[in-house]
């Protein structure tokens, strides 16, 4: 999810200049206009492979980054510093994340706090949500011990800050952490949705815990591929499937049909099926996703987008997704991500 964080609007000082004597004109809006405009994020989406997405989004977080720089060397103070830094925390980790460099995830919590020591008070909640929110994208949260130490961060910001209208969301965000302990999630997800406060967080949430009851059941999947052929998920009983989950305008998505398409190549297709469930407006970029990747499994398509009848009767609100189905047709994991391959051979031993 993308976290927006509350501005604290107040006006800049007005520069003179020594040469004409009338004041120099206030670029502060103009320049925080221009930083903003980056996060609408790489604006070229012919991803072929995941090392050629991972180059566009080194590349345009090193162009975050430098346009965040120069905005706090111009404009150091009030209104926009704190959410300036912020940014730049934010792009910071994530790069972190990328290059698996530990330096640059320690450096983004540096400046969290240093920016909470000349903060006023009434923005140490956005930077308190910030540091759980960065922890959540380093690859520690993954781990036991660090989704653990952030259920503990998430609980000392709700008993900080009670009311805070991101609770809702942080907590369902916690749960994400917990598909391999269904009964710890629905709990997350079950204070989540008592916290939500809004009608579309509570419905995401809804979803979330609906996709949850799935979980170890058969479920139902049929449709129109692109080529026209009809497909049932249960004419694949015996073999272990993939469902996967995609749009052509998601990055991410564009880097998971990489690993998808390792899948197929590491498993016998006797054993192993595949398929694509595109949430792509038409069937023109659909097409623009598959010719280059020479994608040969069967995929999904009614160019209708969220609003599918079969993506929501799945519950799916996040792309990219990958289920894992068993031979039984149950659904075995609510979104395969780093352990898909050990989790397709576990099952692929059972009768």
């Amino acid at each position: 999810m993308n976290t927006r964080f509350l501005l604290l609007l107040l006006l800049c000082p007005v520069i003179v200049t020594a040469q004409t004597g009338t004041p120099a004109k206030d670029t502060t809006e103009t320049d925080w206009q221009a930083v903003l405009a980056l996060e609408a994020g790489p604006q070229k989406l012919d991803v072929r492979s995941q090392d050629q997405a991972r180059a566009i989004t080194l590349a345009h977080l090193a162009k975050q980054e430098t346009s965040l720089r120069e905005f706090l060397r111009k404009h150091p103070g009030p209104p926009h510093d704190i959410d300036a830094q912020l940014r730049l925390a934010h792009v910071l980790a994530t790069r972190s994340n990328l290059t698996e460099n530990a330096a640059e995830f320690d450096a983004a919590l540096r400046l969290l706090s240093d920016a909470r020591k000349a903060a006023p008070a009434e923005r140490y909640a956005d930077l308190d949500f910030a540091r759980i929110a960065l922890a959540m994208r380093n690859a520690s949260a993954s781990t036991d011990q660090g989704r653990e130490a952030l259920t503990a961060q998430m609980q000392t910001f709700q008993a900080n800050y009670p009311s805070d209208r991101r609770l809702g969301s942080l907590m369902a965000e916690i749960a994400t952490l917990y598909d391999d302990q269904p009964k710890r999630k629905k709990e997350l997800l079950t204070q989540a949705l008592a916290a939500a406060g809004t009608p579309e967080l509570r419905a995401r949430i809804q979803d979330d815990l609906n996709r949850l009851a799935l979980l170890g059941s058969a479920i139902e999947l049929r449709g129109t591929t692109v080529t026209g052929a009809e497909i049932d998920l249960a004419q694949f009983r015996g073999k272990v499937t993939l469902i996967y989950f995609f749009a052509g305008w998601s990055l991410p998505s564009l880097a998971g049909l990489e690993e998808v398409e390792h899948l197929r190549k590491t498993f016998a297709k006797d054993s192993v099926e595949i398929i694509g469930v595109s949430l792509d407006p038409t069937r023109e970029a659909l097409d623009a996703t598959l010719k280059p990747r020479n994608i040969t499994w069967p995929i999904l398509f009614d160019g209708k987008g969220w609003k599918s009848p079969l993506v929501r009767s799945l519950y799916i609100n996040a792309i990219p997704t990958l289920w894992v189905v068993d031979r039984q047709g149950k659904l075995r994991t609510l979104n395969a991500k780093r352990d898909s391959e050990a989790l397709v051979r576990e099952l692929l031993k059972e009768k």
